[in-house]
């Protein structure tokens, strides 16, 4: 049995599904009317300062349409935390209409900027999954939130976390 999941922020990145031991079986482009992508679930001041969610709103958030195991919804369920409430929604993929998982911040606060880095993550996940060019150009120049000395050493200290977990970690453990 398979779930799908909408994904729109970091989860489009391959290898943040990768992380956390989560294979997709399938994966597609796909469009959410009806909602526009916001920077509002609250991250780590002068670090990460905001994470994406969703807003109801007059516009589309492309994002990437994931079939999923069920233990690895579960294991992605257990990754968003409580920060997220898990909603339905239909997307339009591969040109029909089609029902889905996601997760929206759980409380409305007001919208920071993310840091440069999380777009970035963003934007490369997008350009990996393919989607439109006009959404990562939109990615791309969202405002940010950038600290030069503090965000090189947050990106160089998370890049080497990451590559320790991936080094030391073999894949089959991280199934768990």
């Amino acid at each position: 049995m398979t779930e799908r999941y909408f994904a729109f922020g970091a989860n489009v990145h391959p290898a943040t599904l990768d992380r956390r031991g989560i294979t997709p079986r399938r994966f597609a482009p796909a469009r959410l009317d009806g909602y526009r992508l916001v920077f509002d679930t609250p991250g780590i001041p002068w670090f990460e300062p905001a994470f994406a969610s969703l807003a109801q709103g007059d516009d589309h958030v492309w994002g990437v349409l994931y079939e999923l195991s069920v233990a690895d919804l579960a294991r992605l369920r257990s990754f968003e935390g409580s920060a997220y409430l898990e909603i339905g929604v239909e997307v339009e993929s591969g040109g029909g209409r089609v029902p889905a998982r996601t997760f929206v911040t759980a409380e409305r606060p007001r919208e920071r900027a993310p840091s440069r880095r999380y777009l970035r993550v963003i934007a490369e996940g997008a350009r990996a999954r393919a989607l439109p060019e006009e959404w990562i150009a939109r990615i791309e120049s969202h405002p940010r939130f950038y600290l030069p000395v503090i965000h090189e050493l947050w990106g160089a200290a998370f890049h080497a976390i990451d590559l320790a977990h991936r080094l030391l970690v073999p894949p089959s453990a991280r199934k768990h």
